[in-house]
């Protein structure tokens, strides 16, 4: 339940014109100048440590699960990114939860997702993402994608599998001084990030995120 610590310096811009200037175009895709979609979804991407607190016979330990949001595949039919979530490896443990007592579930799998733009030609989609963030949390939607969501204590395998196909994933800043700003004080990170994502049966998954490594 370890994440290494390490930051990648760069803006926005020359990040996201360097990665689509070095790739061929996926299949069914028009690459020109970046779009509010490229800019949505390489603004979300890197790799996030959230706390756990996880509780044994004889000890309570102090973890970080790892989520990883990246580029999905070229050859997806829309521009998607892949939303990673990685097995707690708490085996043995009682429970997780988080600093309040609040149950943390085992999540195990990959969503991918994309972002409709609120303007889809506008020419300053930066400024747009940046007034987007100002109201609230990006919406995404879920491609396709499972999760295997459950206890701690339970084998991985066992865990009850959940479709998040057609489902929402929300990423938003979180506000210095809110109670989920608390819940990531101590982690050093560029960045701090709420993830809520909601399943068609309504299942929802939510976690305070802190960026260890740009994507």
């Amino acid at each position: 339940m370890t994440i290494a610590r390490s930051f990648l310096a760069g803006t926005l811009v020359a990040t996201l014109i360097a990665a689509l200037a070095g790739s061929p175009p996926a299949r069914a895709q028009t690459r020109g100048a970046p779009d509010a979609v490229d800019f949505a979804l390489l603004w979300s991407r890197g790799a996030y440590a959230s706390p756990v607190v996880c509780r044994f016979a004889d000890r309570a330990q102090v973890g970080l699960r790892r989520v990883l949001v990246a580029a999905g595949p070229r050859t997806s039919e829309v521009r998607v990114n892949r939303v990673q979530f990685f097995d707690l490896e708490a085996k043995g443990a009682e429970r997780c939860h988080d600093d309040l007592g609040a149950d943390e579930p085992n999540l195990i799998g990959t969503l991918y997702v994309t972002h409709s733009a609120r303007r889809p030609r506008s020419d300053t989609p930066e400024r747009d993402l940046e007034q987007d963030l100002e109201r609230g949390p990006i919406a995404f939607s879920i491609v396709r994608g499972r999760l295997r969501v459950g206890s701690a204590s339970a084998e991985p395998d066992s865990l009850r599998d959940v479709e998040f196909a057609t489902g929402t994933l929300r990423l938003g800043r979180i506000e210095p001084g809110s109670d989920q700003a608390r819940r990531v004080a101590d982690l050093p990170g560029a960045r701090q990030l709420w993830l809520d994502a909601e399943a068609p049966d309504g299942t929802r998954v939510g976690l305070p995120l802190v960026e260890v490594e740009r994507r």
